[in-house]
């Protein structure tokens, strides 16, 4: 009878860890090591991926690229301003007309479809993904958040256009005489002001957690 007993435990031990089950005396079976570790790293993965667009780097493609906008407007500026001051020669109506009409022309054009709606959020948009990037991305933040390098090639496209026919377009002005060097450079500052802000405004809201309505049109 003794034989039998110790034979029915040794058969009901090795059917239990045949069905994966070991008793263990006292204690919960322990959770797997895999499992351990994902319940371990959630809470560093979930902060991780918030900020917005807080970070050195993309404050630095941000607002270095409204920097860039700030001293091309620094730089026309005194010229648009020149039929205001008193040395200057008065513009007759239609001169002050045209001044007027091409300000708001390119407060809509140049900067509300073009910055607002288009490249300002794309700019945003780049700048947040240099929180990951390479350290010569990191460098060139300005730049990378324009999209003259490590963009789709339509971007790169578009961008360097962009440059290529603002540089055309500064070398055709400085042609003009007064007053009408004056009206152009008058509607440039307002399209960049527009465009300046429009950067601020999009990177501001990053910051709150709103992403910008543009793709960052990577390669």
């Amino acid at each position: 009878m003794r034989v039998s007993l110790a034979a029915l435990t040794v058969v009901a031990s090795h059917s239990a860890t045949a069905r994966g089950f070991v008793p263990r005396r006292g204690l919960a079976p322990a959770a797997p090591r895999a499992d351990c570790q994902r319940r371990a790293a959630a809470p560093v993965l979930s902060v991780a991926r918030g900020g917005g667009g807080l970070g050195i780097a993309p404050a630095w493609g941000a607002l270095g690229m409204t920097a860039i906008l700030g001293n091309a407007i620094r730089r026309v500026l005194p010229v648009a301003l020149e039929p205001f001051s008193s040395g200057a020669a008065a513009l007759a109506p239609p001169t002050w007309a045209a001044y007027a009409a091409f300000v708001v022309f390119m407060t809509y054009v140049e900067g509300y479809k073009a910055f607002h709606r288009k490249f300002s959020p794309m700019v945003v948009a780049r700048a947040l993904t240099l929180r990951d990037a390479p350290l010569h991305h990191v460098a060139l933040a300005p730049l990378y958040a324009m999209g003259l390098f490590h963009a789709s090639k339509k971007r790169l496209a578009t961008s360097w256009g962009f440059v290529v026919g603002i540089a055309a377009l500064v070398k055709l002005v400085k042609t003009l005489d007064y007053p009408w060097r004056a009206v152009v450079d008058g509607g440039v500052v307002a399209g960049l002001s527009v465009g300046a802000a429009s950067i601020l405004y999009h990177y501001g809201r990053s910051l709150g957690g709103v992403d910008p309505p543009a793709d960052a049109a990577l390669p």
